[in-house]
Formats: structure tokens, C-alpha cells, sequence
């Protein structure tokens, strides 16, 4: 393990929080939170404790659980032993953009050079879905995963397989799966297939009818933990 820089962390995901406060209206999970009035506080991490960063939608940011702590990337982190370093953003994804703004997971990739995390996991496709590009993602996808390792040549990349909800996925989702699994492949990244773990379970799915629940987030970090073996 390498020592954490998490004061650099800190200060990249500042910088962040700037730029996209003048980003609205994404597609999927953008709820409004207050302004942070100072930055978090610096943590000091052993180096034992593995450093992983999380790149995903609202679904990984956590929208529909009840707290963060509730969230299935914070469920798995502590099932595994991580220190969760959570970059998420509803609306996110291989491909998005808004208003002419690129809004993809790409952006995020100087707080990846900044953490130099161990691992970094890339989890995400419905909003590449609603937006269109099902059938360019995958290229799109296999371009983020090599720029990650450029950021970051001693890190792990492990992607999850693109999650629906409790619904039946549209027969062109089927595509844009392919697609990231294929750019998994072609990476020599970790793909989890772990497959749509919300299916049919229209209980597990928050009253906005999108997002999952606690339970929802529970069942969707089962099958992470499981496939991670």
C-alpha cells in the first residue's frame, strides 16, 4: 500500500464542488444540497487501510438511502475493509454532458491523480441510456478506463456491470452492458457481473420510483461483496 496524500484529496475535490455547482437538471438522482461552508476534515489513513474511490451516478451517491452510511458503496467499503473516497454525482456517466458541459466520470480524473487510490471503482450506464449513446459507450467507457491507469499507473480498476431498476430493462440496455464488459476486457480491468440485483423487486425502490432504498442499496452491495469474493 502507498501513503494516502489526503490533504491533496481534499483540496481536488474542493475544487470540484465549485465546478459543478453550476451544473442543474441532470438527468437522473440531482437533488440540491446545501453549500459546504468549509472542507471536510483531514483524515489520516493507515497504510494498511486500501484507499478506493468511486466513480458513479446517483445510484452510487446514494440517492434513495437513507443516509450515506446506508449507501451501497459505503455498505461494500465497510464489508471490505475500504476507505471510501465516494465521487459520484447524479446525472453521471460514461458519456454525459449538459448545457454543452461535459458531465461524465472523466472529470473527475485529477482527484484520481490527486488520491492515488489503490483501487477505483467504476459503477454506471443508465444515464448513457437515457441519453442515446447506448451504442458508443463502450468505446467511451475503455477511454475512461485507460485514462484512469494514466492518473493513477499503480490502481486497480474494477467496474461494475450497469444496474436497472425493479423494471424490466429495454432490450437495447442489453448493448450498452456489452459494450462496458467488452472495454473491461480490452482495459485488463476487474468487470463484476453482478446482474440486476433490483429486478422485480419493486419494494426495494424509493417512492420516486427511480432510485433504490435502504433496502435496495443493501441488496445491490450483497451482490458486489458476493461477486468480490
Amino acid at each position: 500500500m502507498r501513503a494516502k496524500s489526503t490533504v491533496l484529496v481534499y483540496v481536488a475535490v474542493s475544487v470540484l464542488i465549485v465546478a459543478f455547482s453550476g451544473i442543474l437538471g441532470w438527468q437522473i438522482g440531482s437533488r440540491s444540497e446545501p453549500p459546504q461552508s468549509a472542507p471536510p476534515p483531514t483524515r489520516f489513513i493507515p497504510d494498511s487501510v486500501p484507499v478506493v474511490v468511486f466513480l458513479g451516478d446517483s445510484y452510487s451517491k446514494g440517492i434513495g438511502a437513507s443516509t450515506n452510511g446506508k449507501r451501497w458503496t459505503t455498505l461494500v467499503s465497510a464489508a471490505m475493509g475500504w476507505s471510501e473516497l465516494n465521487l459520484a454525482e447524479g446525472g453521471s456517466g460514461y458519456t454525459t454532458t449538459y448545457l454543452g458541459q461535459k458531465t461524465d466520470y472523466a472529470i473527475k480524473l485529477d482527484v484520481v491523480a490527486a488520491a492515488q487510490p489503490d483501487i477505483v471503482v467504476v459503477s454506471g450506464g443508465r444515464n448513457d441510456y437515457e441519453a442515446g449513446t447506448s451504442s458508443v459507450t463502450g468505446a467511451v467507457a475503455l477511454s475512461l478506463f485507460e485514462a484512469i491507469k494514466a492518473a493513477a499507473p499503480n490502481t486497480e480498476v474494477i467496474v461494475t456491470s450497469p444496474i436497472w431498476d425493479s423494471t424490466e430493462p429495454p432490450a437495447d440496455f442489453a448493448t450498452l452492458i456489452d459494450g462496458v464488459k467488452a472495454a473491461t476486457a480490452s482495459a485488463v480491468a476487474r468487470y463484476l457481473d453482478i446482474g440486476e440485483p433490483l429486478a422485480d423487486h419493486p419494494d426495494m425502490i424509493d417512492p420516486d420510483g427511480l432510485h433504490p432504498n435502504d433496502a435496495g442499496h443493501r441488496i445491490i452491495a450483497g451482490a458486489v461483496v458476493s461477486v468480490l469474493g
